[in-house]
């Protein structure tokens, strides 16, 4: 919606020289000459001596990059198998804003990045500038399956920092102190305590709701895919792109229509969407002991959202990888819609698919919802400085009584010792009382446990 209503003032040209600009230490007017290497996990895919600015444009469809030419060693599988850098269909894909207008996936970077070089450059937050560009340059020599994951990481980072910049100047606008210029909220933000206190909670909450549903989906399919393919090149290198471009189309197209994943959904343009169609259960469930620890180590509702080789430490995948899954070939790349539609009907597809999506089910969970939910918040960097006073001020409505931020988080959390060990504790949490702090902040995720069509 800013990008229709407020888009940037400068081409996407100069904001990319900006950019690079800033990473790179050089002036705008410099930009264009500036070249890297661009190291790959397999080193023969090394891009050398090549640029950054002309790259970027060229891949994004900027205005005039026809005229430009990047050359580079070719890699098979990739956009570049040719030798030269062309744009990628990703930037050009239409995105609808809330108000009915269409922009472009190329506006919506632009405005980000631009919401990023507008910063002082003494800004801590500016620098995660650095990172993203870097990124975005990598995946000119990758496939739009990685434009798709940087794009997302990308808007991840904005994400956090607006919610910081909000949350900060929300409590310095409660103790009566001035928002700086970058982040001073609206009018109606500010109008009313319980009004903003309603905001912070409400936004704290969307933006827990699309990590654990990102980090739900690593736990239902890409974690054990890792696990197995760990040792794989050709098939790991692709799972957070293709991966979880398959698995969250099945999701949200064949199993719970009008469920919102935080992903880009790219089933029309994913040309590698079977790296990640692999029936992968079975040979965990009825594996070799390592397979059966894998699985339940990543299956635990305490370990959602930690990483997978800190959980499957210790372990080794054995044996032949797992088959794809039924009706899926490696030369079905063009195939994805279709094979979706057949996954709706009553075929040996869906009956392969069920168990993930009951799997994803289960770390949608409510209970698990609001334990996690509650754990992040009372952890969370946001509590001292907007979190935990917005929920002090809901708490009278939601509680009973007024309490202050200690003690909401005293009401949320408890600590016991363990059943039959004194030695050891529990962390144990209200789920009533995050419920109704929810509520009153506008939050009903009810019982948010997906059900399939």
């Amino acid at each position: 919606d800013e990008a229709v209503r407020n888009p940037p003032g400068r081409s996407l040209e100069e904001t990319l020289r900006r950019c690079v600009a800033f990473c790179y230490g050089v002036t705008p007017e410099w930009a264009p000459h500036v070249r890297v290497t661009v190291f790959a996990d397999n080193p023969s895919e090394h891009q050398t001596n090549v640029p950054v600015l002309d790259a970027l444009l060229i891949v994004w469809g900027a205005p005039g990059s026809a005229q430009l030419s990047v050359r580079c060693t070719p890699v098979v599988g990739t956009d570049v198998m040719f030798g030269r850098v062309v744009a990628s269909p990703f930037w050009s894909r239409i995105v609808r804003s809330s108000s009915g207008q269409h922009v472009t996936c190329r506006d919506l970077i632009h405005q980000l990045l631009d919401a990023f070089v507008l910063r002082p450059d003494g800004d801590d937050q500016k620098q995660l500038l650095v990172n993203m560009l870097l990124q975005l340059h990598e995946a000119c020599f990758n496939c739009i399956g990685r434009h798709k994951e940087v794009f997302e990481y990308c808007i991840y980072d904005l994400i956090d920092v607006e919610a910081a910049d909000s949350g900060g100047c929300s409590a310095r606008a409660e103790a009566g102190a001035p928002c700086s210029d970058a982040d001073r909220p609206s009018p109606a933000y500010s109008a009313s305590s319980k009004a903003t206190a309603r905001q912070v909670v409400s936004r704290f909450a969307a933006h827990f709701l699309d990590r654990h549903k990102r980090a739900a989906l690593h736990a239902t399919a890409i974690s054990p895919l890792k696990f197995l393919f760990q040792h794989k090149y050709e098939v790991f290198e692709n799972l957070d792109s293709h991966g979880a471009s398959f698995w969250s189309a099945v999701l949200t197209e064949v199993f719970y229509p009008g469920l919102e994943m935080p992903f880009e959904s790219i089933v029309d343009l994913d040309g590698g969407w079977t790296w990640g169609a692999v029936d992968f259960l079975p040979a965990l469930e009825n594996g070799p002991a390592a397979h059966r620890e894998a699985l339940s180590r990543l299956s635990a509702p305490e370990n959602i959202g930690r990483d997978w080789r800190q959980l499957t430490a210790g372990l080794r995948p054995e044996g032949s990888p797992p088959p794809r899954l039924p009706g899926v070939l490696p030369i079905c790349t063009s195939m994805f819609r279709r094979v979706l539609v057949d996954a709706r009907k009553d075929s040996r597809l869906r009956t392969a698919l069920t168990p993930y999506a009951e799997r994803f089910a289960g770390f949608m969970a409510l209970p698990l919802l609001l334990r996690r939910f509650a754990l992040q918040a009372s952890a969370s960097e946001q509590w001292d400085v907007a979190l935990g006073p917005a929920l002090a001020i809901l708490s009278e409505e939601a509680l009973g009584e007024r309490f202050s931020p200690a003690e909401v988080r005293e009401r949320l959390l408890s600590v016991s010792e363990a059943s039959g060990d004194s030695s050891k504790w529990e962390l144990g949490v209200n789920e009533n009382a995050v419920r109704s702090l929810l509520s009153a902040a506008g939050v009903v995720w009810g019982d948010s446990e997906p059900k399939p069509s």
